[in-house]
């Protein structure tokens, strides 16, 4: 007999989140909100033939006679040029992690259902904005999707990002660390980037492609958590079988064993966040049983003119 495998989110999951997006960047005194201007109101900080003046600089060669700043010449008896700030469209890039660490989960729903329902939130919290949006499924075969602003482009992103999501058998999978790089090569500078991931391999590889990234992007980090990684649930005695394939009977409802262990995975889950925060991202921790991520993580907002 043939298993069969339930999508993460239904239909009816996905339209009422994006009716809470809708609501969510609507309301402007929620403060998790990540603002930003329309396009057209984007003042880049970066330099380029755009249409707003930004600064002059001494002429070199190959500089189109067109931007030259006259009166700065005439003033300093040396050849200036005008220099424009770019407008960019305002855009996200989100990083879904449905590996095998991520199709967990003890209570509610698995952390990789509640990184999708984070995922179509900011996904359609942006294209409410007039963002941009794009992604990656990270998985044995990550899926790429190109940036639109395309309603139907977006819907369909959010519903790969939803899929089926069986246990995977292969352990060949990519790592963060080989991801990285190849996101930094294909978005646009000033993109807003989101890692969603419980980041259960983040280590020292990955630190120089994210600092690559925050120098180009606004990068925000949400890390998803099972309760069980927190805490040990009160089972009683269980037979657990170890990554070496060994079978141990313990027993869940020794106190001693139970602190021991809410200790370790509260210093784990602190160190991965003290590391993220102090390589500069915007780091939230979420656990899977959430009902509201909205209310943790912040989404686009467009502020009108």
């Amino acid at each position: 007999m043939k298993l069969t495998f339930p999508p993460l989110l239904t239909e009816t999951e996905l339209q009422a989140l994006y009716q809470r997006a809708r609501s969510a960047a609507a309301d402007s005194s929620l403060q998790n909100l990540l603002e930003q201007r329309q396009a057209g109101d984007v003042a880049s900080r970066y330099r380029g033939a755009g249409l707003d003046y930004a600064e002059s600089r001494p002429y070199q060669p190959g500089d189109e006679p067109r931007f030259m700043h006259w009166s700065v010449t005439a003033r300093t008896g040396k050849a200036h040029v005008k220099q424009f700030r770019e407008e960019r469209r305002p855009a996200v890039f989100i990083v879904l992690d449905r590996r095998r660490a991520m199709r967990f989960g003890t209570k509610v729903r698995l952390k990789a259902a509640q990184a999708a329902r984070v995922a179509a939130l900011i996904a359609f919290a942006a294209t409410q904005q007039g963002w941009a949006a794009s992604g990656v499924i990270l998985e044995a075969q990550p899926h790429w999707f190109s940036a639109s602003t395309d309603t139907h482009a977006v819907w369909e992103f959010v519903r790969q990002c939803a899929a089926t999501c069986p246990p995977l058998l292969t352990t060949h999978e990519p790592t963060l660390a080989s991801i990285l790089p190849l996101i930094n090569a294909s978005v646009v500078r000033g993109t807003h980037v989101y890692l969603l991931s419980d980041f259960s391999d983040l280590d020292a590889a990955c630190e120089a492609h994210i600092l690559q990234l925050l120098h180009h992007h606004p990068l925000f980090t949400v890390q998803v958590l099972d309760t069980a990684e927190c805490e040990l649930p009160a089972a009683g005695r269980v037979n657990l079988q170890g990554l070496d394939g060994v079978t141990h009977c313990v027993n869940l409802a020794d106190p001693a064993l139970r602190e021991q262990f809410r200790q370790q995975a509260a210093a784990l889950h602190e160190g991965q966040a003290q590391r993220l925060r102090g390589w500069g991202c915007h780091y939230t921790q979420l656990l899977a049983a959430v009902d509201a991520p909205e209310l943790a993580v912040p989404l686009p907002h467009g502020m009108g003119t």
